[in-house]
């Protein structure tokens, strides 16, 4: 089943009242499907579900694309345009790639212009129930405790907001973050960069773009999983010596002006003013499990469905990054933007549509 698709429609953001500015049914009537998370594989899903007429909402605990608007400040997508847009709504960019500014708008665009039904800063607390008939408990920023019933439950809840910790003390000091905004507060200081992959290279790169004194800690011998036309500008550098290398190294102590390493086996003490610990992120694993949902221990995969995107809880479904556990690089918008029709699909079918 193909779900029909909407043109866009030019707007203007003044002198109009929001489009999700509606009336939330609480316990009363089922909805159709809870979706949770506003990211693209959440906001995809919302758009299938009022295409094919299924009474929905999107619940989402941050604002609009959370995720996105994490990214770092200057970020250009990898991605051209049409392979992170939604439905048949086009997105219009200035160069070749979207920005993270332009990304930013047109998610924000595609739910006024679509209407979409989404509740931003409402984080749910607890899912009970059954298939055919969930409730779910959530504490909305504005309206304080909510409750909703449903018929079918669409987890898209991400997994940039569960930080992988690396478990060292020190690491809840100030100077220790898991996210990188941009370099510029950080010129003329000492960083350490924590991870060996894409995002700690990315980061240490323009660390040192901005002036920061760079040094990178990674566990493995070599680098790994570098995108291809990323990894000759750090070999660059580092041959140069402006950023330094410290491989088979792990963290032990973060302390107010120095980090203590374990480079194999020696120990290793470093100036430092701040941390920026990039080692991935995963799914929420408390809040996946307390659904019913089995999460695989190896890689905290959920377990599910690859063509139904239904878990093992009949009626909740895992769609988005969260489908791939702690490999989330797997998984793009590219490809979890379809995700969520499928599951529309599969709801249709089981009500007799095809």
């Amino acid at each position: 089943m193909r779900v029909p698709g909407r043109s866009w429609r030019t707007s203007t953001w003044s002198g109009r009242s929001s489009p999700w500015n509606w009336k939330t049914r609480i316990g009363g009537n089922l909805y159709d499907a809870v979706i949770i998370g506003a990211g693209p594989a959440g906001l995809a899903a919302a758009y299938a579900a009022k295409q094919a007429g299924l009474d929905y909402v999107v619940v989402e605990r941050q604002c609009i694309v959370h995720t996105i608007y994490q990214f770092p400040t200057g970020l250009v997508f990898y991605s051209t345009p049409e392979l992170i847009s939604l439905g048949d709504v086009p997105m219009i960019v200035q160069g070749l790639k979207p920005t993270r500014e332009e990304a930013l708008n047109y998610y924000l665009k595609f739910v006024e212009s679509q209407g979409l039904k989404v509740n931003t800063y409402e984080e749910v607390t607890r899912i009970s129930g059954q298939d055919g008939d969930f409730e779910i408990e959530s504490v909305s920023q504005r309206e304080g405790n909510r409750s909703y019933r449903t018929r079918k439950v669409i987890l898209a809840t991400g997994a940039f907001d569960s930080a992988n910790r690396i478990g060292v003390p020190g690491e809840e000091l100030p100077k220790v973050f898991h996210y990188f905004k941009e370099g510029h507060p950080y010129f003329d200081r000492d960083v350490l960069v924590v991870g060996g992959k894409s995002s700690a290279v990315e980061t240490a790169l323009t660390l040192y773009r901005a002036g920061a004194r760079v040094t990178m800690s990674y566990r493995r011998g070599a680098f790994r999983g570098i995108k291809y036309w990323v990894l000759p500008d750090l070999e660059n550098r580092i041959a140069e010596g402006s950023i330094t290398a410290i491989m088979d190294s792990t963290v032990k102590e973060i302390r107010q002006s120095e980090v203590v390493l374990d480079a194999a086996g020696t120990e290793c003490v470093i100036p430092n003013d701040f941390v920026f610990c990039m080692t991935g992120h995963g799914p929420d694993v408390p809040f996946l499990s307390g659904t019913g949902v089995e999460i695989q221990p190896e890689d905290n995969i959920p377990v599910h469905d690859p063509d139904t995107f239904e878990s093992n809880v009949p009626g909740i479904y895992i769609i988005g990054v969260i489908t791939a556990g702690n490999v989330s690089s797997d998984i793009f918008i590219e490809n979890s933007r379809l995700h969520g029709p499928k599951v529309v699909e599969h709801i249709l079918s089981q009500d007799g549509v095809s």
